[in-house]
This record gives structure tokens, C-alpha cells and sequence, in this order.
């Protein structure tokens, strides 16, 4: 298994990075560091100008990797399979799904803030970007997140692909044996006619996963009723699909002004539809 890590060296993006050793210890899995030296050309500059600051950005990403690499190996125990890349390109979003495909990546794992100016990589809008654009599974590591565990997932579905989403969702957790949280939250008007116990025996014997709970929440924001059963269950981690892009754009907007209990400490694992 390979893991692609997106850094820009900031202390919020190292969240991030140790976030995927733990998880990549777990998995035995391969991880790699990638910096994306992202110089735009401002009017009147010249080609060889900006040709030397994208180079010297270059040198010193490198120099940066390598020192990353070296402070994880002395923070953490044991054997780790770790190397880095560094790449020019624009947007970044780009740069970094086609790397992962072309590369044969499993798992992508980034950070939700960064540095700005010319270290401003992958962080912010772009994670929301990257996430948008790959077809690559994607850990988006929130600022506070610290990997401890990985026990009880939270998987917020609509119902509407739940099998085959929960087969996705099921075969992450499994290298973990954690148990997955089945959530539908449905509009307080109107009563469910879900049947949560001929569901979860149905999904239980089609999977072979018998660690899966079902629960209908009943609120009329979707982001509020995840967050609170975020908070009540204390899960460890929140599974989403990225086909309803304005609820993930909920989730991440800049007009939401309520940080919300998940996005700040319990990282997000989303999947292209």
C-alpha cells in the first residue's frame, strides 16, 4: 500500500504527516512526502527571474523533505518506509491527483490549514480542491486531530448507494477492526420507514462485517446532526462520498463562521462516488 502525503513544511501541515506514519504503520504501508513548488508569474517578472526562484524553491523543498524524513524517523519507533518527491506545476490540486494515479497511490493524507504566500501548498481551499478532484481515497487531518486509534468510524450516507458504499467504507476498517456507525439523518418532519434491524442483517452477512451499527437522526441540518453524534460517540474518524458536492461544501465553506466539533479534531476519510 502506498500513502501520499502533501506537505508544506509548516507545523500544521506536520499534523498531518504524523497523522499518516501512525496510520501507515498500521497498514505497513509506504508513505510519500510531496511538495508542490507552485510559483505564479506575476505581471513584468521575467522568465529567467522566475526561472531562479522556482528553482531555489526547489533546492530548499528538497533540503526540507529530507529534514522531515529524518525528524519522523527519530520521533518514531521502528521501521518506517518513507521517501519524498518534489514537483513544479499549477494548481495544485492537479499536480497532486495525477501524481497519485500515475503512481498507483492508495490513500492520500493532507492537511486542512497551511502556510500562505509562497509556501501556501495544498492547504485550506486547496485540500477541499483535492478532495473534489480525486478518485483516490483522501484523509483531510484537521488541526487538532492526534492519531491514537482508529475504533469506531462514522459513515454519513443518504441511503440511496448504501451497500456499495458500505463495502468501500468497510474494507478500510477492517485493516483496523474498527466498528463502522451507519448514520442517516433524516428531516424532523415526517417519521422513518427504515427498518434498521433487517438493514444492518442484510448488510452484515452481504459484507461479512459484523462491527456495524445503524442509527436515524432526525435534524434538519445535515452538518449539525453528524456533529453531534460526533460528540456523543466520540468516533474516531467521519466517512463521507463526495457526490453531494454542496454538502461537502457545508462542511468546508468560508461562510460557515461555527467551527464545527468534527472538522476540529476527528479527520474526514472521503471517497469519489
Amino acid at each position: 500500500m502506498k500513502i501520499l502525503v502533501p506537505t508544506d513544511f509548516s507545523k500544521l501541515s506536520k499534523v498531518a504527516v504524523q497523522y499518516a506514519v501512525k496510520i501507515g504503520k498500521k497498514l505497513k504501508a509506504k508513505l510519500i512526502l510531496l511538495s508542490v513548488v507552485n510559483l505564479e508569474r506575476p505581471p513584468g517578472r521575467g522568465v529567467l527571474n522566475v526561472k531562479y526562484l522556482e528553482d531555489k524553491m526547489t533546492e530548499n523543498a528538497v533540503e526540507d523533505c529530507a529534514k522531515l524524513i529524518g525528524e519522523i524517523r527519530s520521533e518514531n519507533k521502528g521501521k518506517i518506509d518513507i521517501t519524498y518527491d518534489v514537483l513544479k506545476g499549477f494548481p495544485v490540486e492537479s499536480v497532486v491527483t495525477n501524481y497519485a494515479q500515475h503512481n498507483d497511490i492508495d490513500l492520500i493524507v493532507m492537511g486542512t490549514k497551511g502556510a500562505t504566500g509562497l509556501l501556501k501548498i495544498l492547504f485550506g481551499s486547496n485540500t477541499a480542491a483535492v478532495i473534489d478532484k480525486s478518485r483516490i481515497p483522501v484523509i483531510a487531518v484537521p488541526e487538532f486531530a492526534r492519531f491514537t486509534s482508529l475504533k469506531d468510524i462514522l459513515y454519513a450516507t443518504d441511503i440511496a448507494n448504501l451497500k456499495d458504499e458500505l463495502k468501500t467504507v468497510v474494507s478500510f476498517a477492517k485493516s483496523f477492526n474498527a466498528v463502522v456507525h451507519l448514520l442517516h439523518i433524516a428531516p424532523t418532519t415526517g417519521g422513518s420507514k427504515l427498518n434498521k434491524k433487517e438493514i444492518i442483517a442484510m448488510l452484515t452477512k452481504a459484507l461479512d462485517y459484523k462491527r456495524i451499527t445503524f442509527t436515524v437522526s432526525h435534524h434538519d441540518n445535515a452538518a449539525e446532526g453528524i456533529d453531534e453524534y460526533v460528540i456523543k460517540h466520540k468516533t474516531d474518524m467521519l466517512a463521507m462520498f463526495t457526490h453531494e458536492l454542496t454538502f461537502f461544501e457545508k462542511l468546508f465553506g468560508k461562510s460557515i463562521t461555527r467551527q464545527m466539533a468534527f472538522l476540529s479534531n476527528v479527520p474526514l476519510l472521503t471517497f469519489k462516488k
